[in-house]
């Protein structure tokens, strides 16, 4: 009976010896390795030698999306475009971001997606006027600064449109939106 004792208490201090074994390993990560650092001395205390193992700064995925969000104060458009993230962005924190694109207001921030923000002086890309231009329709595009741009031009002569749209024409037709360009082209042919 007394060697059934002796196995039964043999068998409990292995058995202690394993959890005690398997505690000191998991008790060894940076948080509780951190706390074990921390000494209180009187009412203060004080960390010495602690190590960040981790950093809880939120940075740029190379997953993350990307886009670029542009505000034109002369026609009060925005022009949202998605691109592919930049190479030299990935991993990158907000205060990081916002020194490489200096020009750029950074309007939303999270590991999975980036949007940057731009106020632009001028007119946004999708306005064009339609005109007679040596009695043809020809398309220009209002540039940044209300400058036209020859856009494309038509064959649809003025000889064939009703005097009301020459009228309309010769002191140009305003449109916004190649969409639209589309559909007032197809009008006149």
């Amino acid at each position: 009976m007394r060697k059934e004792y002796f196995y039964i208490i043999i068998l409990i201090i292995s058995i202690a010896g394993v959890i005690g074994g398997t505690v000191s390993l998991l008790g060894n990560t940076p948080k509780v390795r951190e706390a074990r650092v921390t000494n209180e001395v009187g009412n203060a205390q004080i960390n010495e030698n602690t190590v960040t193992t981790a950093s809880s700064e939120e940075k740029v995925s190379p997953n993350a999306t990307f886009a670029l969000k542009k505000y034109y104060d002369e026609c009060s458009h925005f022009d949202y475009e998605e691109a592919e993230l930049p190479q030299e962005l990935v991993n990158l924190t907000k205060e990081e971001v916002e020194e490489y694109y200096a020009d750029w207001e950074v309007e939303k921030f999270a590991k999975s997606e980036l949007v940057l923000t731009k106020e632009i002086n001028g007119y946004c890309n999708q306005h064009f006027l339609i005109k007679l231009d040596n009695d043809l329709v020809n398309i220009y595009r209002v540039g940044t600064l209300g400058e036209l741009n020859q856009y494309q031009s038509t064959d649809i002569s003025k000889d064939y449109l009703p005097e009301e749209d020459i009228e309309k024409l010769e002191t140009g037709i305003p449109i916004f939106g190649e969409g639209k360009l589309s559909s007032v082209l197809e009008d006149f042919e």
